[in-house]
């Protein structure tokens, strides 16, 4: 969704606009500040910038809820690898450690 254009808030800065929008990054100028600040999108709108727009601060937060269910399912997916690899790990280790038994040859008499 382009956002170029629309107005914010910023707990500290006030009232800006989005001047520039690009990949997971937006850029808006405060008239309180002489330069532009960038934000990573949509990280940002979860505890410092609001869109005036109530219709664009739900999709938003829609945006904010979606990257944290994709954070979660990366971090089950990392933890599930990782729990993988150590299993591996102990299966290799117990078979090295496992007696290896010769076969036995009859004693001829």
């Amino acid at each position: 969704m382009q956002f170029i254009g629309q107005k914010v808030e910023h707990a500290s800065y006030g009232q800006g606009q989005i001047v520039h929008q690009e990949d997971q990054r937006i850029e808006v100028k405060f008239a309180s500040e002489a330069e532009t600040r960038k934000f990573m999108y949509p990280d940002a709108f979860e505890k410092f910038l609001n869109m005036n727009d109530p219709k664009l601060q739900t999709q938003v937060e829609q945006d904010v809820q979606r990257m944290h269910e994709g954070r979660r399912e990366e971090r089950e997916e990392t933890e599930r690898k990782w729990v993988e690899a150590k299993e591996a790990e102990a299966a290799a280790k117990k078979a090295k450690k496992a007696p290896v038994r010769k076969k036995s040859v009859a004693k001829q008499a």
